[in-house]
């Protein structure tokens, strides 16, 4: 009784055992056939210049827009730069640029480079007064940074580049001309860091 139970379990299994391998191996050969036929038609049909065979594109999900310009680099140039002096001008590097493109400062960089010649860049300032650029000889006091940076941006404006004093040079002979008579280091500072801006 038990050997005609084994065989009534092992023959099923065997049978569905050949039967899966069989399938498998049939359906196996005609698939790389079937792939090979359709290779060879591709290939057929490739070098006879009638059509042309492309590989599925991925989805796109998104895209992005690389492209820079230098006026996007401006904010960023500029607070670095008064970041690595630790400077509190660091914050208002965007509103500089934003500002001096609104009134028509032609460039930003110039009031960086004068607060670093006046104050190192706002750190040695009167108190509260937010004059980090000298002006009235540091007596001017300001309501806030953003008032002061926008009073610098149309003084330069209207005072120097639309007066046709453009250079630190000019711009020096008006602005600190105690410095001609030593020769003109405000001049050579504030180009200095002009060009550490680039």
């Amino acid at each position: 009784m038990k050997k005609l139970f084994i065989i009534l379990i092992w023959l099923p299994a065997t049978i569905l055992t050949l039967t899966s391998s069989f399938f498998f191996l049939y359906f196996s050969k005609n698939i790389k056939a079937g792939h090979q036929f359709l290779q060879a038609k591709a290939n057929e049909l490739a070098s006879q210049n009638e059509y042309q065979f492309y590989a599925r594109l991925p989805q796109v999900l998104g895209s992005f827009n690389n492209v820079v310009t230098t006026g996007d680099a401006r904010p960023e140039l500029l607070k670095q730069f008064l970041a690595k002096h630790n400077s509190p001008l660091e914050p208002y590097a965007e509103f500089i640029v934003q500002k001096s493109d609104e009134i028509g400062l032609e460039d930003p960089r110039l009031i960086i480079a004068i607060a670093m010649c006046e104050s190192n860049v706002c750190k040695r300032i009167p108190e509260d007064s937010y004059n980090c650029w000298g002006f009235q000889n540091g007596t001017t006091k300001f309501l806030s940074m953003e008032q002061a940076i926008v009073r610098v941006a149309e003084t330069l404006k209207k005072n120097y580049f639309d007066q046709g004093l453009t250079t630190p040079e000019e711009i020096m002979a008006k602005y600190a001309p105690p410095s001609l008579e030593k020769g003109g280091p405000w001049a050579d500072c504030v180009q200095q860091y002009l060009n550490q801006l680039r």
